[in-house]
């Protein structure tokens, strides 16, 4: 009997409808479950028309060799843990258009390698780049100058959110990670290790990550959960440079800095750990303003961390208003090449206000002056603050003076210094009128809960149930409720 037309007609639709879309799968993923199916020919025809983009590989590692592809439409593209995209040293993986939004997951970048910006990944004008779970290895970009991002470069008005990657030897200019910019940048739960700027080629700021503004006026910079290790930058910024505009805020939050370097003199060798600056200006996407920037710090440590000249860990200027809260300085070094200068071996301040509360500065050291701090009041608060056994070599000279800090700073209440000025020398001063002279009575840098390394308050510190419950902060660096026994604690741990 024959079909009716209109159910001929229909069939046939839903045939080409099916059909159609087992191509489009099929053009989606990479390989047919054999290692040797994977094939840069083969992702070059999983990637026409973007859309998610798969690998069949096997469950054994598999590394493609790649030259770059340049990706028009929105893509997403999953490794699945399994699979290495390479460079080999020649060419870039990934760019993208503007406009264009591109999503990494559970993939491995290597080898990537451009004379221009971005050496892994360039995100395009406006675009959006997601990276999850991926790993950016030994990934170059050689242009010299306001240029670079080993791993991954983002033009202006853009976005890139990062979480649960690994960067591990990629190299810049600048950003030897990421270069950010005028883009917001959310970075979480990451691992940054042996980046670095300005050893490729001249420029120098933002071992890991060089941030030059963020996405327009209120744009944000959040670093969050992270880990950085060993990163190096011959100018500022051994870890992270960051150079906010007009109303920017960067917050970071749960972070270790540890031995992060930077090496320059001079006019350079600014920030172990991090630089951080503010300004104005009238880029696209920004109005006209006054600097307002925010800077904020809280739970988080750092440690080990060098400056050839000044800001051991951290080091603020160009008045941004920076808020330093349940942090811990230790072990970190300002000092020149020849032993005799270096400023600041925790925390080197310049300009603009800074508010410090429950943090700890300890064991710090700089070559001659402010081993805890250098800056002065009364732009600087302290509230909840110890400061202590910070050691200034004086440039060799036997003078005993500015050792914890500089100069006077204000007193918020309830601060520790140790030990006090040299009562010898009438130019030396404490970190504050009125700060509380005694030894805090701490113990070794180590794990003591939460996602940082503290330095906590021995059994009879001074430090234990003396801080102001009306300033101390509702948990300590660890997550700790304030306070166990009555009244807070001073300094960045709270004892049980």
């Amino acid at each position: 009997m024959k079909q009716p037309l209109y159910f001929l007609t229909l069939a046939f639709c839903v045939s080409l409808t099916i059909s159609s879309h087992q191509k489009a799968e099929a053009a989606g993923t990479v390989g047919n479950g054999t290692a040797a199916s994977c094939t840069e020919a083969a992702l070059d025809t999983a990637l026409v028309g973007g859309g998610t983009v798969t690998f069949n590989c096997g469950s054994s590692p598999h590394t493609i060799v790649v030259k770059e592809k340049v990706l028009s439409a929105n893509t997403v593209i999953d490794g699945r843990s399994v699979v290495t995209l390479s460079g080999n040293g020649t060419n870039r993986i990934f760019s993208t258009d503007s406009l264009v939004q591109l999503t990494l997951r559970n993939l491995t970048i290597a080898n990537g390698f451009s004379t221009e910006n971005g050496g892994g990944v360039y995100s395009g004008y406006r675009g959006k780049l997601v990276v999850l779970n991926c790993t950016f290895n030994n990934n170059k970009s050689t242009m010299p100058g306001e240029a670079g991002g080993g791993a991954i470069y983002s033009k202006s008005e853009s976005t890139i959110v990062v979480d649960k990657s690994t960067f591990t030897g990629n190299q810049a200019s600048l950003g030897g990670a990421i270069y950010d910019l005028l883009s917001d940048l959310t970075v979480t739960n990451s691992t940054f290790t042996g980046n670095t700027a300005g050893i490729v080629a001249p420029g120098g700021a933002g071992g890991a990550i060089y941030n030059d503004g963020a996405n327009g006026n209120l744009g944000k910079i959040i670093l969050r959960n992270n880990t950085f290790t060993n990163n190096i930058a011959t100018n500022q910024g051994g870890a992270f440079f960051n150079q906010l505009y007009n109303n920017n805020t960067t917050t970071i939050e749960n972070n270790t800095f540890s031995g992060n370097s930077v090496t320059g003199t001079g006019d350079k060798g600014f920030g172990g750990a991090i630089f951080v600056v503010g300004g104005t200006t009238t880029a696209p996407n920004y109005t006209a303003g006054t600097n307002s920037t925010i800077f904020i710090v809280r739970n988080t440590t750092f440690s080990g961390n060098i400056s050839a000249n000044q800001g051991g860990g951290l080091w603020t200027g160009n008045d941004v208003s920076a808020e330093v809260s349940n942090t811990t300085f230790s072990g970190n070094r300002a000092v020149t090449p020849d032993a005799k200068g270096g400023l600041g071996g925790a925390i080197m301040r310049t300009s603009g206000k800074m508010t410090i509360n429950n943090v700890t500065i300890a064991n710090n050291y700089a070559g001659f002056m402010g081993a805890g701090i250098f800056g002065s009041s009364p732009d600087i608060t302290l509230k909840n603050t110890i400061i202590a056994n910070n050691k200034a070599d004086n440039g060799g000279n036997t003078w005993n003076i500015k050792q914890n800090c500089s100069d006077e700073m204000t007193n918020g209440g309830n601060n520790i210094q140790f030990p006090a000025k040299n009562p010898n020398d009438p130019t030396d001063k404490n970190c504050a009128v009125g700060i509380t002279i005694v030894e805090p009575m701490l113990g070794a840098l180590s794990a003591t809960g939460g996602l940082t390394q503290t330095l906590p308050l021995l059994a009879g510190s001074p430090a234990i149930n003396t801080g102001n419950n009306a300033t101390c902060l509702a948990t300590d660096q660890r997550g700790v409720a304030r306070p166990q026994g009555g009244v807070c604690d001073i300094g960045a741990f709270e004892a049980k």
